[in-house]
């Protein structure tokens, strides 16, 4: 299954339980908020196999572990299916390591630990989704997150989160030869793999 039927069956789920909770009485309502991120490269790998503009085939593989710093930015809206779970979509812009920046679409399930909506709490989270690379030869990237974090509770509905995460992107860099763009057409593989952790704030109404 693709991560884009991924996303789609997500809102799918996301549009039917906000359908069955509706007037239920158990403290369900639409969220929204932003979120943003340093994130903290530490591992990447690739794998290119292309024609070069010679005409010969290249194969080329590398993995290093070494840091880079970006960053990235977040909006997301959702659902509190009850007093501990939530259910959102998260669209962002981001940078890849020295590849390339993405604009990524996912959708994330979010489990706190107390089950007071208007207290403090610790939350832990998973999200997966895709999106498309930002360069002459837009593609699609897969990218996926598992973390967690802790919840200040500034009004009723209104909260300042403290996040940490482990994350991977997968993506489709540039080839070049030569100092040019290789064209699809000609590229049999450009694939990368990013792993990285990062630090961010949120807030969420």
């Amino acid at each position: 299954m693709s991560a884009h039927r991924i996303i789609l069956a997500g809102l799918l789920a996301l549009s039917c339980l906000i359908s069955s909770g509706k007037g239920n009485g158990h403290g369900k309502r639409f969220t929204c908020g932003a979120e943003w991120n340093y994130v903290m490269t530490l591992q990447s790998g690739f794998h290119y196999n292309y024609f070069s503009t010679e005409g010969f085939r290249v194969d080329e593989r590398g993995n290093d572990f070494l840091y880079y710093s970006n960053g990235d930015v977040y909006f997301h809206a959702g659902y509190d299916l009850d007093e501990r779970w939530n259910l959102s979509m998260y669209l962002g812009y981001a940078g890849v390591h020295n590849i390339h920046a993405v604009i990524p679409v996912s959708i994330r399930g979010t489990r706190y630990f107390n089950p007071n909506p208007m207290g403090d709490r610790w939350f832990a989270f998973t999200d997966l989704g895709s999106g498309i690379c930002v360069k002459e030869q837009p593609q699609e990237i897969l990218v996926a997150r598992l973390g967690g974090g802790y919840s200040l509770a500034l009004s009723r509905f209104t909260r300042l989160e403290f996040i940490c995460s482990a994350r991977i992107t997968y993506t489709h860099p540039q080839v070049y030869d030569q100092g040019d763009v290789i064209r699809l057409n000609k590229t049999n593989r450009n694939n990368a793999y990013v792993s990285a952790l990062s630090l961010g704030l949120g807030i969420t109404f």
